[in-house]
């Protein structure tokens, strides 16, 4: 692999890989969301079949090593973003300015397609270590063993490799009743789905399109498309955000997910993804007050 480094501005890679919204990124040493350290962290994923990795030696600076080219990593990591850019557009707006202030260099990524997907289609009812710990498992069981630094690592399935695995199987790696949503919509991703078509969508087209894959409702559709294809326009709504919308903005709350999805954009505009992002992990963490 080629080491090199990339110039960044407003990026905190630990917040951004820590946060929740990426089960793809893996600390090469210790737990993605428990380390110790928490100093000078190799994280790893894998794009096209190849490894990643990076590290923020310096706020100004991430060390790569990989042997992809760097606007890959640029977009793996949601670096093309002017993130003064993104929240000079939003309105004025306390709360959302409370968790930029404490939260600021956090980006979205976009991971690929077919991980985060299965990542999500684990996601209902389930917290997000847990939701890590099956994402791991199924790479361990079904995907394919890597050397990183001297160390074994492990590449997440393709859909074909994960069509070798029974729904009983998948069940037994802990998923629970998730594992029919895997194993069908593994089916459909072979048989009848094309995720290139997302891009060549409109927003609410592309969810109408994810939508066709078992399992897959509003929420997961949102994050898929929010934390892989780039529609920075999405909003998932799940307990956490719920849970903010009805506290700090009742106006725009509706029990219709298409309603509030279309309330959402309208007032935070074509970023609202990074609106959620940053009040999602805010409320979280206590740094606004539900």
């Amino acid at each position: 692999m080629r080491r090199f480094s990339i110039p960044v501005e407003d990026f905190d890679l630990e917040l951004t890989l820590t946060c929740g919204q990426t089960f793809c990124w893996h600390r090469l040493h210790g737990d993605l969301f428990e380390d110790p350290s928490r100093e000078n962290s190799w994280f790893y994923t894998f794009r096209n079949g190849k490894p990643v990795m990076v590290r923020q030696d310096q706020p100004d600076e991430l060390t790569v090593k990989t042997d992809l080219e760097s606007s890959q990593v640029r977009q793996a990591l949601g670096l093309n973003k002017n993130l003064q850019k993104v929240f000079s557009r939003f309105p004025d707006d306390k709360e959302l300015e409370k968790a930029k202030k404490s939260l600021w260099g956090l980006r979205i990524v976009q991971d690929e397609f077919f991980p985060c997907l299965i990542s999500y289609l684990c996601s209902p009812q389930m917290r997000i270590p847990r939701i890590k710990k099956m994402h791991n498992s199924i790479s361990r069981e079904y995907g394919k063993p890597v050397e990183v630094e001297q160390k074994s690592v492990y590449r997440f399935p393709t859909a074909e490799e994960l069509s070798q695995a029974s729904e009983e199987e998948l069940r037994s790696l802990g998923v629970g009743y998730r594992a029919e949503y895997i194993s069908e919509t593994v089916d459909i991703i072979q048989n009848d789905f094309d995720s290139d078509k997302l891009q060549d969508f409109g927003y609410e087209e592309a969810r109408k399109y994810l939508k066709q894959l078992h399992g897959v409702g509003d929420k997961v559709a949102d994050c898929v498309l929010l934390f892989s294809c780039g529609f920075h326009e999405a909003y998932p709504v799940d307990t956490w955000a719920e849970k903010a919308l009805k506290a700090l903005y009742p106006e725009l709350h509706s029990e219709n997910y298409d309603e509030l999805s279309r309330n959402v954009r309208d007032y935070f505009g074509q970023n609202a993804g990074y609106a959620q992002e940053y009040l999602f992990h805010a409320a979280r963490n206590d740094v606004i007050e539900l």
